[in-house]
């Protein structure tokens, strides 16, 4: 293989894997700050944590919606991923509905 060729790939594979971690960084602070807006706005309005509720519902109707939409021509692991972190994001937002946070 040409010296240069070797080169470009090797910089090539470089950038690729910078562009990978910079999304994925800029994945997790955008979670991160969706999470504690959500999360502040639901604790000082009942009517605001109904709709942050009802937001994520919606979100993950519209996960399930598109991977009806799209079938088989879409990845189902990414369908799936997508589904779970809508998931993720409303319990780590409004917290788990199945445990109780105070016992009165």
């Amino acid at each position: 293989m040409n010296s240069y060729l070797a080169i470009g790939l090797q910089k090539f594979a470089m950038d690729y894997e910078a562009e990978i971690t910079a999304l994925a960084a800029e994945t997790l602070a955008l979670q991160t700050v969706l999470v504690h807006v959500l999360g502040r706005l639901a604790i000082l309005d009942a009517g605001l944590a109904d709709a942050i509720k009802f937001g994520f519902d919606d979100a993950a109707s519209d996960a399930e919606s598109t991977a009806i939409k799209f079938g088989k021509s879409a990845s189902p692991d990414h369908m799936v991923k997508a589904l779970h972190i809508v998931e993720e994001l409303r319990t780590a937002t409004l917290g788990n509905p199945d445990k109780l946070k105070h016992v009165v």
